[in-house]
């Protein structure tokens, strides 16, 4: 290969931004020189190179705009201290069919069960299959609420919660919302209905949901679109955080 046309293929790789490709050009036409490669086995390299590159990067971006408040995996989930999850339902949503069929998770338990552990868990998953993701604590979501009602709903946040893949709500039951603020939450819920997935843990059994929003009504129309179509998978036992403190002291007791 003369050097014009190789700075001319370098060029060309530059301007069509596959910069990966560009930078492994030698590397891969001197491969090829040494196994007597094919020119379409060179392109096929410098392409896989090139994708490769960017699925991590894609990855990485995806994990960071997740705002997930730390990485836990599936796999780390302790399920033999939760016999009474439904292993088999866990199973199928590891497949992440659920966000293709749009339909939404509810974990339900006492605090320090893994509802957390399992809705970060999933999250991480959905990102590492070029899901959008997104968590946010019921907390947080309160205050994206009153900072909307003082300054008017910043459009660009509200857009993404609404239209974001996988919304992941974490601990509604720790937070009372106000009727405003749960006619928020009832639209946001509303608008996502049938077209994208919510994961949300709670505390509370739905019966309690009327004290948290305020109002009957407005729970129950907005219980009736989460669990429309939804998996709802229920923890129970001890906090795990408990188990490893009386544990401990029992190590350290004579």
């Amino acid at each position: 290969m003369s050097e014009l046309l190789l700075h001319r293929v370098r060029r060309q790789l530059e301007t069509l931004k596959l910069t990966t490709a560009r930078e492994r050009l030698d590397e891969h036409l001197q491969r090829a020189a040494q196994r007597e490669l094919s020119h379409l086995d060179v392109l096929d390299s410098l392409l896989g190179d090139e994708l490769a590159l960017r699925a991590e990067r894609g990855l990485v971006t995806r994990t960071k705009l997740a705002h997930f408040p730390t990485l836990k995996s599936l796999d780390t989930f302790d399920i033999d201290a939760q016999p009474s999850l439904d292993r088999k339902a866990l199973t199928e949503l590891r497949n992440m069919a659920f966000i293709e069929r749009a339909e939404n998770v509810v974990l339900l338990g006492p605090p320090g069960v893994g509802k957390t552990h399992l809705a970060i868990g999933l999250g991480l998953r959905a990102v590492q299959a070029g899901y959008r993701t997104y968590f946010v604590t019921a907390q947080d979501l309160l205050d994206l609420i009153r900072i909307a009602q003082l300054d008017g709903i910043p459009g660009h946040k509200q857009r993404h919660l609404v239209n974001v893949p996988l919304l992941i709500i974490d601990e509604i039951g720790y937070v009372q919302f106000d009727r405003p603020a749960a006619t928020w939450l009832f639209q946001l819920i509303e608008r996502r209905y049938e077209r994208h997935s919510t994961i949300v843990t709670s505390n509370k059994s739905f019966a309690d949901w009327s004290d948290i929003l305020g109002d009957t009504t407005m729970a129950g129309a907005l219980l009736d679109r989460l669990l429309h179509h939804s998996h709802v998978l229920n923890l129970k036992g001890e906090s795990y955080r408990l188990r490893k403190r009386k544990g401990g002291a029992s190590a350290s007791t004579p």
